[in-house]
């Protein structure tokens, strides 16, 4: 497999895993945000982010394959699991940041 279709695999991959944690995330911000009268900047703001962090990762997922494969001379398979696994725990992380400022925002606005 040469480096170009791991790096596609990779980033196809983490963007499913972090669009299923973004659904999951943006859903419960929702369910947050059930009894603010005036929520819905927060949750086009929320869901803005959601939506960067999901191409940010998959970004990030294509250009660290590449790199651990060229750079530090990785086995394709390892190279892709530590990049899924390091940009899909990332895109979690910014999925439930985003969660977060929906709340905030939604509190600010009151």
């Amino acid at each position: 497999m040469s480096t170009k279709i791991a790096s596609i695999v990779a980033s196809v991959i983490t963007a499913i895993l972090v669009l299923l944690c973004a659904i999951f995330f943006g859903l419960g911000g929702i369910i947050l945000l059930n009894g603010f009268m005036n929520a819905d900047v927060a949750v086009y703001t929320g869901f803005i982010c959601l939506g960067v962090g999901v191409i940010l990762s998959a970004i990030l997922a294509g250009v660290l394959t590449s790199t651990f494969i060229s750079k530090f001379q990785w086995s394709n398979t390892l190279a892709l699991l530590v990049s899924i696994g390091i940009s899909a725990l990332l895109g979690s992380g910014l999925s439930f940041a985003s969660m977060m400022l929906m709340v905030i925002i939604a509190e600010a606005t009151l």
